[in-house]
């Protein structure tokens, strides 16, 4: 829709009834004028048909012609006469004047010539106006005795009076009129226009200064203000508009000094907050530091104590304790995970994807643990291939499908199902458990958060698995979204870019498999240092490496390795990070510099800190955190030596 301004619309307002009504006026007056003109022509032309014919009797009754072609002379030389014809009743021409063309003769014999005492008009264009009189002989007979039986005779025709009436005069005035009354209406148009205009503009231009100043007023500019106006109700605007700047310039101070106030309360409590998450950060990383010492080396003496038990109850039991060890930790490698995702050192392996093999393997995995719990559990797998990591993706879905299982009740059902929506695919993990309230949303995505586990029950896990999939997915760029409803289940989406055209995918690494224990193995007389200032550490660790073959040297210290075991050529270091005198880090790269086949490292730690995940990154160490698994370290120790032994 076009939209005009005020000073167009007053114009329209204005000029548009005028040239209505003017056209009107100037159509009724002219059509008047028109036609008072054709009547004036008309009754020029029947006088002179009139007295023509009266004083052609005698003329044409005695066979006069020169009489009578000196009657039609006088009658030619009137305005607006073309061309008189007298004839007579046998409708010969007695007499002619002016211009007799074949045209104007064609009208005088193809037209009836009808009898009247008045004359008739019998021919009508645009230039001509042809006229008829028939010419009458009186005869009157009277009654010398009795003049009330008088008799009047009937007149005898004696011929006719034909006349041609120019109209090129008449239309001459005609356009005349029009054009001088078309110049007034036009005139009459422009005085308005004009009154008009000046009308609009005395509201137009006030109206454009208070746009202009509302417009600086939206900007910030508190300070305009607009002029007094002569129009008492734009004034009035005006003034309201100066008033409402006012308040607003005095409303913009106090709101500044409020948020100046309110951004220093901010600033204090962000320092507050900063403050506490370090120190729970530092209590956390002391925390898994000094309990994954004790971990570590109840792990190595459990592994150690399962391969010299004999009889089932005692196999029991430390099967039992092994559970124990195992669900600490998860907790400890949960905490771990977090901490790697905080420090940024995970960093993204993009490739193709099979969705349709991880979706079948995560099935595998998860039909035995949802059976158990009586769960139906369905996987609609798509075939194609996404853009992401295939270890961090798979870890996703493994947290959202294990939370999904868990807390789904018996007879419930779980489904994993992806759509294909344009360039994405929606990769969805449905269930239809306990549901979560709108106002929890938001808060499950932070760590040990678990909303139907006040008791902290351990089986329904630690409440660390959807803040791991929140930092993943948004490490990632998968948008993750989430609906649900309490007693309604749950719907966790992700998003994947689709790989279109891709025909073969890149392959999935090989996770390292782990060896069975042997003692006919390849560690067999492996020369080993393990490195550690606490003895529980040394001793267990030096033990499981003892019960694999392993020749064992232990120091607690950087000075005790360069005292003792100087010179000596091992196969593998095992090293903890924190030393008395130095770091593990210290002690790789010393080994660098003076071996030249350095020995594998493996470097154990406690410690989560970021910074120290940074290092060792960097470095290219492989590090394990404490608690390790027997089986975890016998598989990274065989996968070393065998990179080793490939680059010697």
């Amino acid at each position: 829709m076009i939209k005009h301004g005020i000073e167009r619309q007053t114009l329209a307002v204005a000029a548009i009834p005028m040239l209505v009504l003017a056209l009107l006026l100037e159509g009724y007056f002219t059509y008047m004028s028109y036609a008072e003109m054709d009547r004036s022509l008309l009754r020029r032309a029947n006088l002179i048909v009139r007295q023509l014919a009266s004083s052609s009797e005698y003329p044409v009754f005695s066979g006069n012609q020169s009489l009578l072609q000196q009657q039609v002379d006088i009658a030619a030389s009137h305005q607006d006469i073309r061309s008189v014809v007298v004839r007579d009743a046998n409708l010969r021409n007695l007499a002619v004047a002016g211009n007799l063309n074949n045209t104007n003769e064609r009208v005088l014999f193809e037209n009836p010539m009808p009898v009247s005492d008045n004359p008739v008009v019998f021919h009508e264009d645009h230039n001509f106006l042809w006229l008829y009189q028939p010419i009458l002989a009186t005869q009157i007979q009277l009654d010398e005795f009795d003049n009330d039986r008088a008799v009047n005779l009937p007149n005898k025709v004696l011929g006719s009076v034909i006349v041609a009436v120019g109209k090129e005069a008449l239309n001459r005035d005609k356009l005349e009129m029009l054009g001088v009354n078309l110049l007034l209406l036009l005139l009459v148009l422009l005085t308005t226009m004009l009154i008009a205009m000046r009308v609009s503009r005395r509201i137009t231009l006030p109206v454009m200064a208070m746009h202009n100043a509302i417009r600086r007023i939206g900007k910030g500019q508190l300070d305009t203000r607009i002029a007094g106006n002569s129009v008492r109700e734009l004034d009035a605007l005006a003034s309201g508009i100066n008033d409402m700047a006012n308040q607003l310039q005095q409303d913009r101070s106090t709101l500044e000094q409020r948020i100046e106030k309110a951004t220093q309360e901010l600033r204090l409590k962000k320092e507050e907050a900063e403050k506490a998450n370090f120190d729970k950060s530092r209590f956390l990383a002391a925390a898994s530091h000094d309990l994954r010492q004790p971990m570590h080396a109840l792990g190595l003496f459990i592994g150690e104590l399962r391969s010299r038990l004999e009889t089932p109850d005692q196999l029991k039991i430390a099967s039992k304790v092994e559970e124990s060890v195992e669900a600490l930790s998860s907790l400890l490698d949960s905490l771990l995970d977090i901490s790697k995702l905080d420090a940024g050192i995970v960093i993204p392996q993009i490739q193709a994807v099979d969705m349709g093999a991880m979706m079948r393997r995560l099935q595998q995995d998860f039909q035995p643990i949802a059976q158990r719990k009586n769960i139906t559990l369905r996987v609609r797998p798509v075939e194609g291939a996404v853009l992401s990591d295939p270890v961090l993706l798979e870890r996703i879905l493994l947290n959202l499908l294990s939370n999904a299982i868990r807390y789904t009740p018996q007879n419930g059902s779980v489904l994993l199902a992806c759509r294909r929506r344009g360039e994405e695919l929606r990769i969805e993990v449905r269930d239809n458990g306990i549901g979560i309230p709108m106002e929890e949303q938001q808060n499950i995505f932070r760590e040990f958060v678990q909303l139907a586990n006040s008791a902290r029950d351990r089986s329904k896990g630690l409440g660390l698995g959807l803040a791991i999939v929140d930092r993943l997915c948004r490490l990632l760029h998968h948008p993750l979204s989430l609906r649900s409803a309490p007693s309604c289940g749950s719907n966790f989406t992700i998003c994947v870019t689709r790989v279109i055209g891709v025909e073969e995918l890149l392959a999935e690494p090989e996770p390292i498999s782990a060896v069975p224990i042997s003692r006919h193995d390849r560690l067999d007389n492996l020369q080993v240092l393990v490195v550690d200032d606490d003895i529980l550490v040394r001793t267990s660790t030096a033990g499981i490496l003892e019960t694999w073959g392993c020749r064992v040297a232990v120091a607690d210290s950087l000075r005790e390795i360069g005292d003792r075991h100087s010179g000596v050529n091992f196969d593998l270091v095992i090293c903890d990070y924190r030393l008395p005198d130095g770091d593990g880090l210290m002690l790789a790269d010393l080994l660098k510099v003076q071996c030249d086949i350095p020995p594998a490292f493996i470097l154990v730690s406690g410690d989560t800190a970021p910074e120290i995940l940074q290092s060792v990154n960097q470095r290219g160490l492989h590090l394990m955190h404490k608690p390790v698994r027997p089986a975890k370290l016998r598989s990274l120790m065989l996968f070393l030596l065998k990179k080793r032994s490939e680059s010697d």
